[in-house]
């Protein structure tokens, strides 16, 4: 009995957690840049997985870099200041940096999308 109700109660804090960092980071990312990612695009469409492998916690390695800059930013809050730090990068390592695969409106942390 004590085992599922730990289970459950790690479980509902990690719903819980996810649901409140990634919304806002998504939103504070869609502003800034809602006049580069072109309509209809990739990007535009793309929810969690911007910054994550599918919908699971696991980031990719765009929201890798993000973690990063947030660190070093000792930041939680999502800025354009912060995104403009992972601009130039090329985080999936496909050949494309991320600002131009944001203009192109692919994914930044997906390889395959360039």
């Amino acid at each position: 009995m004590k085992t599922i109700r730990l289970a459950l109660t790690l479980g509902l804090t990690l719903l819980v957690t996810a649901a409140l960092a990634v919304p806002s980071m998504l939103v504070e990312f869609k502003a800034a840049y809602k006049n580069v990612i072109p309509k209809g695009s990739a990007l535009e469409k793309a929810a969690c997985e911007t910054c994550h492998v599918g919908h699971t916690p696991k980031l990719n390695p765009y929201g890798e870099d993000i973690k990063k800059a947030l660190t070093a930013a000792k930041s939680k809050k999502l800025t354009p200041e912060i995104l403009k730090k992972v601009e130039n990068l090329d985080s999936d390592k496909d050949g494309v940096k991320n600002i131009a695969e944001i203009k192109k409106g692919t994914l930044p942390g997906d390889p395959k999308s360039k």
